[in-house]
């Protein structure tokens, strides 16, 4: 018998009569991985909330960082500066976040209570100095330091709607700690746009580049804010907020606006905020939206806080573990410790400032884009300074949501 003949004919029928199965090895799809996780992701967060009372958000960031940390992840540079459906979904996840978090903050509360806005402004720079003088002490760059400092300044407003959206929070812990989730986010994004001025002049000697930017970035930032407000504003009277159809066009302005900062090369982070404070200011009602605008917006959400856990490693969390440890507690004690010194003054009773000061410590998406962003520009700075950040985001995205329930429900916002 003429094996090799054989052999030929076997290799053609096995080519022209099964052409329609997969070859072999069996390679798992993108989309099928991306898909596991999520359903992974919902199931955990239910879990989580029905059995423990868990916010959800704790099982979509611990789904997202074992998927990550097992190397099903995508990497933080990816997120910025391209046009990927990941990062689209993405920054649209934390821009409708963003802008709902800014269209409940009342900025004429400011006015009628100065002590609130000396409150956030010191409870920032205490912050910031205090996260810059550990990492000084231990042995950073006065650069890397810094940078860190002004990224750990932000509180994730994206955890805190969602988690006072949850449970249904309500009292005057949740709207001052809404506002000042919100005036630290502009802090942190406004700061680290100087700052990348900056590293301009530092890498590029481009003095130019060090002064323009930040104006660039602010007033173009501003300019698109603005021009959203005013169109929701205009639109308002018209259509009910609360109705389907009004959630799909304010996730069509959105998307315009976030198509805009990309072409002209803004960040994401501070128009979607400053817009929704130019709509509570512009409009001549309460506004009162559907919960993150329906079932699209609950997609976006989950995907916000599954992919910023895909695209941490285990890596960076071995690198930088120690040093977010000793971050998270200072940063902590910073927060914690204004606020009581503070709180008093503006109203609050020491157990409401404490609870509030606890609260102000998620950190998560806004974080996130801040560090990618300069990861992504500067990779060998962005190398040690990933590893630092990003594993205090994994901290915090796990242990802020617990804490922040815990304040809410202690004093007294949440019930049951």
């Amino acid at each position: 018998m003429d094996f090799n003949r054989l052999k030929t004919w076997l290799q053609r029928f096995q080519i022209d009569s099964f052409f329609f199965l997969p070859a072999w090895p069996l390679q798992a799809d993108p989309i099928f991985v991306a898909a596991l996780t999520l359903v992974l992701a919902v199931l955990a967060g239910e879990f989580l909330f029905k059995a423990l009372g868990w916010p959800r958000i704790v099982g979509y960031s611990l789904v997202g960082l074992i998927a990550g940390t097992a190397g099903f992840g995508v990497g933080a540079a990816t997120l910025i500066g391209d046009r990927a459906p990941l990062a689209i979904a993405f920054d649209m996840g934390i821009a409708l976040l963003l802008f709902e978090a800014g269209s409940r903050v009342n900025l004429r509360w400011l006015r009628a209570n100065p002590w609130l806005l000396a409150t956030s402004i010191t409870e920032a720079a205490l912050t910031f100095a205090a996260v810059t003088s550990l990492l000084i002490v231990m042995g950073y760059s006065a650069m890397l330091a810094t940078t860190t400092a002004i990224i750990t300044v932000a509180t994730a407003p994206a955890v805190v709607m969602r988690v006072t959206a949850e449970f249904n929070a309500q009292g005057q812990l949740s709207e001052r700690l809404l506002l000042l989730a919100a005036l630290n986010t502009v802090y942190a994004v406004i700061a680290q746009k100087f700052l990348l001025g900056w590293m301009h002049h530092e890498y590029g000697h481009d003095v130019w580049a060090a002064l323009l930017h930040p104006l660039y970035v602010f007033g173009g930032s501003a300019l698109l804010a603005y021009i959203l407000a005013a169109a929701i504003a205009f639109f308002e009277p018209h259509i009910d907020l609360r109705d389907e159809h009004a959630s799909l066009l304010v996730f069509g302005l959105l998307l315009l606006m976030i198509a805009l900062l990309r072409t002209f090369g803004l960040p994401v982070l501070l128009m979607p905020l400053l817009a929704g404070m130019w709509l509570r200011l512009l409009a001549p009602r309460p506004l009162v939206w559907p919960r993150h605008f329906g079932s699209v917006g609950g997609v976006l959400v989950l995907l916000l806080f599954v992919i910023t856990g895909l695209s941490l490693s285990w890596n960076n969390l071995l690198a930088g573990g120690a040093v977010a440890v000793a971050i998270v507690l200072v940063r902590a004690a910073a927060k914690i410790g204004v606020l009581a010194l503070l709180g008093r003054p503006s109203g609050l009773s020491m157990r409401q400032s404490l609870s509030l000061g606890v609260a102000l410590c998620p950190m998560s998406g806004v974080a996130f884009a801040l560090t990618a962003e300069i990861v992504g520009r500067y990779p060998d700075f962005g190398a040690t300074l990933g590893a630092i950040v990003f594993s205090t985001i994994a901290l915090l995205e796990l242990i802020g949501p617990l804490a922040l329930k815990w304040s809410l429900t202690r004093s007294g916002d949440i019930h049951g």
